[in-house]
């Protein structure tokens, strides 16, 4: 893995907004540019090989700790509150469907190290697959990377074949998409609707403030009071949970897409849970529920956060954020491959895509420090020949 350094394309904010991409620039609450024009990763084809296999059974091992934490009633464990445990549980048995999930790992060169999960509502996909492979296919063009450069990049194909699947085997008709009042999550849903709708789902789009609850419907409802059956919700469970309509969660008929089942393998308390039935494994770091359990250093995580808010690094203090007072997981530490650039260090965190159960690409968040936080940068990746 090395870390490339390219002049900017020519008009290349015009070639971003092209494709929905409109939140590149630096902004006071991203004080540096989100989207790294130029750089870029560049990895060996056995490289992607060792990343993409490790990546699937990692995906399975994932879904094997979730099946586990539901069928022997571990859900308080990993934060989720008791009024929820009987809908989770119902979600899980109906095989409520999944569409896409992003795991973030750690890469030295050599080993895979699964670093978190992003269950229910991950973001940066238009970046990884659309916005890289556009800068891809530009740099091929100019002949600044070779005609065979390729990249690990079949996002889009495997979302449109899982919504395919949802939309078919599921007998999912008609979706409601909905987000809060941000482009980059706007953007995200617009991409995500685009697909369902190119699979043959008829869609209606609103935001979550639009969504309405009511005493007499047995599901959400949309602005014309009308039932909403399938939602895409780019909303954060436990902001539901939280809120003063929490009680429909347990409730609704109303099937999520991410399903309501994503609320477990969304815990961070899940590393535990996979450290747990996987000891030793060689893509896991040991973790723990019980503080101080296993010594050493250690990287401390509410199982719930955003951002790499209120995470606590070995001998660091506890970075600022909103889930002060959660309950965390502990984690064994471990060093994030570093590259020079020339104003600090780079700290690569790898982003791989999954669509239903199936791996299909990657995207990276290069941080300005050892937590990826709002300072990160998305960085395109290549693979060429050795």
């Amino acid at each position: 893995m090395r870390r490339l350094t390219f002049a900017p394309r020519p008009g290349w904010e015009e070639r971003l907004r092209d494709v929905g991409f409109t939140w590149y620039a630096a902004t006071p609450e991203h004080p540096v540019p989100y989207w790294g024009e130029d750089v870029a990763y560049a990895f060996t084809p056995a490289e992607i090989e060792v990343i993409r296999t490790a990546s699937q059974d990692l995906t399975r091992l994932v879904l094997d700790a979730t099946g586990h934490a539901i069928e022997t009633g571990r859900l308080a464990e990993l934060g989720i509150p008791a009024f929820l445990h009987a809908a989770v549980r119902e979600s899980w048995e109906r095989d409520d469907p999944s569409v896409y999930m992003r795991l973030d790992i750690a890469y030295d060169g050599q080993t895979v190290t699964l670093l978190e999960v992003n269950a229910q509502t991950p973001t940066s996909l238009v970046e990884a697959a659309v916005c890289q492979w556009q800068w891809l296919d530009d740099r091929r063009a100019r002949g600044e990377l070779p005609a065979g450069a390729a990249q690990w990049n079949t996002i889009h194909e495997g979302l449109g074949e899982q919504w395919a699947h949802v939309v078919r085997a599921r007998g999912v008709g008609h979706v409601h998409f909905s987000a809060a009042e941000v482009d980059e999550d706007i953007a995200t849903v617009t991409y995500l609707r685009d697909l369902a709708e190119a699979a043959g789902a008829s869609t209606t789009y609103l935001s979550v403030a639009q969504l309405g609850t009511s005493p007499d419907a047995d599901t959400l409802l949309d602005t014309f009071s009308l039932p909403i059956r399938h939602l895409l919700w780019l909303w954060p469970f436990e902001f539901a949970w939280d809120s003063p309509d929490a009680a429909f969660l347990a409730s609704t008929r109303t099937r999520f897409i991410e399903p309501l089942w994503k609320a477990v393998t969304g815990s961070k308390g899940l590393l535990a849970l996979l450290h747990e039935l996987n000891p030793g494994h060689p893509n896991l770091l040991p973790a723990t529920l019980a503080p101080g359990a296993l010594g050493g250093d250690v990287v401390r995580k509410p199982l719930y956060s955003r951002e790499g808010q209120n995470v606590q690094l070995p001998g660091q203090p506890v970075t600022a954020g909103d889930y002060a007072g959660l309950p965390v997981v502990e984690q064994a530490y471990t060093h994030l491959p570093t590259f020079d650039a020339p104003d600090g260090p780079r700290y690569p965190v790898l982003g791989v895509w999954i669509a239903g159960d199936e791996v299909c690409g990657l995207g990276i968040r290069e941080g300005r420090g050892r937590v990826t936080d709002n300072r990160a940068t998305f960085a395109p990746h290549v693979i060429l020949k050795e």
